[in-house]
């Protein structure tokens, strides 16, 4: 598998509610037990970063790495008589990055095609494979993890941390860190892993609400539960820079959601680049969200996918009594239909316009698109949820970003 894959492959390791279990187990390996690669290379890239005086330092690389990931392994190292973590990047893995980004970029086009996407599938790659090159500076992530550790110290959420990086041992391909002690939240036995989700959960809402830098990949691997009961997380190398106005319009549009505020979400949409600026007044009247808005509201309920299926067919089965499953599904498509249809009929009588149904669905399909942002922003709260999930089945990260919202409505001196 190439790195690309691989951090597909993470993501869907902790979404058992979104694929077969016995996959989503298989693929937890891609977390930290990747086929690692020899103690030979890793000591030559050692060599080249470090020089031979540095390396002599680290007593314990020919022990082989406690850990092995798409970027690079860790190797558990003595440094001036304390444990260090010595992260090691894997040789030719630019040349790997850069494959798995030209197919995909070569097929961005047909799978446009074939799916009638209004989104810029080959923008999107871009800034996928943007995220992955600065991945590959470890200077860039030994930097990232330091401004972590200070705006949390700023700010007082002293549950929450990462390694303190050893800046004389970190170059391009070398990084050099503390050793922290401590069990995968998603192995954890401690008795308050709800507790250190809700703190994992606050944390990347600062990230992304209030400082300009969001950490993208939060799998079970890189969240640990140390000794001393607190949260760290490891590796700063996948950071997303967040624009201050699309903090606001985020914070408004997660303020909406708990508060079951759903007609605002034409207006929320297109702030958030989800929604052309010149489809507002046809999302508004047309009846199109009118699904989104439904299910964003079972899903505001908690329990991940598995929850959200079964509620929808208890629900139309109570309805419907003595239909089969598929002909439960085909009454919702029917009754969704309708229920569109009916909005958008009223809005007709209101506005004087005439607008049918396989219309609004045809220009339906220029009207949405995929910002860039939200590539690594959804991949680390569906990350987070999902870690959540494993906590509590009926976990709900819209309510759970309430005491958030609610603090910052309240304490903000911005209007």
């Amino acid at each position: 598998l190439g790195p690309t894959a691989i951090k597909v492959g993470q993501v869907l390791s902790i979404r058992p509610d979104l694929i077969p279990e016995e996959f989503s187990d298989a693929l937890a390996t891609l977390q930290d037990r990747v086929p690692p690669f020899t103690c030979d290379k890793a000591k030559q890239i050692l060599m080249n970063e470090l020089g031979p005086e540095r390396v002599s330092q680290l007593q314990g690389i020919e022990n082989g790495p406690v850990a092995s990931a798409s970027i690079g392994q860790v190797y558990k190292v003595v440094l001036d008589g304390k444990e260090h973590a010595v992260k090691v990047q894997r040789p030719n893995v630019l040349a790997e990055i850069a494959l798995d980004l030209y197919i995909v970029r070569e097929l961005a086009p047909l799978y446009k095609a074939i799916t009638r996407s209004s989104s810029d599938l080959k923008t999107l790659a871009n800034e996928w494979g943007r995220g992955f090159i600065a991945e590959l500076d470890y200077r860039m992530e030994a930097a990232n993890t330091q401004k972590f550790n200070s705006d949390m110290a700023a700010r007082n959420m002293n549950a929450v941390m990462a390694p303190q990086v050893v800046p004389s041992y970190s170059t391009e391909r070398i990084l050099v860190t503390e050793w922290v002690d401590g069990t995968r939240i998603d192995r954890s036995e401690a008795g308050d892993i709800p507790r250190l989700c809700s703190v994992a959960l606050n944390a990347y809402l600062v990230m992304l609400l209030e400082l300009n830098q969001l950490h993208c990949d939060p799998h079970p691997g890189n969240l640990l539960v140390t000794k001393e009961g607190k949260l760290c997380i490891l590796d700063f190398g996948m950071t997303l820079d967040i624009d201050p106005n699309l903090q606001y319009s985020l914070l408004e549009y997660v303020a909406h959601l708990t508060a079951d505020d759903y007609d605002h979400l034409p207006e929320d949409l297109t702030k958030l680049g989800f929604l052309a600026p010149d489809k507002l007044e046809f999302a508004r009247r047309s009846g199109v969200l009118e699904p989104l808005k439904y299910f964003l509201k079972q899903v505001g309920q908690g329990g991940g996918a598995q929850r959200f299926r079964e509620r929808i067919m208890s629900e139309y089965r109570e309805k419907y009594p003595g239909m089969s499953d598929e002909e439960l599904r085909t009454a919702m498509r029917d009754e969704m239909q309708q229920h569109i249809k009916g909005v958008a009929d009223r809005e007709s009588v209101t506005t004087g316009l005439t607008m049918e149904v396989e219309e609004l669905q045809r220009v339906n399909r220029d009207s949405f698109r995929i910002p860039e942002w939200f590539l690594y922003t959804s991949r680390a709260f569906l990350t987070l949820e999902g870690v959540s999930l494993s906590a509590n089945p009926d976990y709900s990260l819209i309510k759970s970003c309430f005491p958030y919202v609610a603090k910052r409505l309240v304490g903000d001196d911005d209007p």
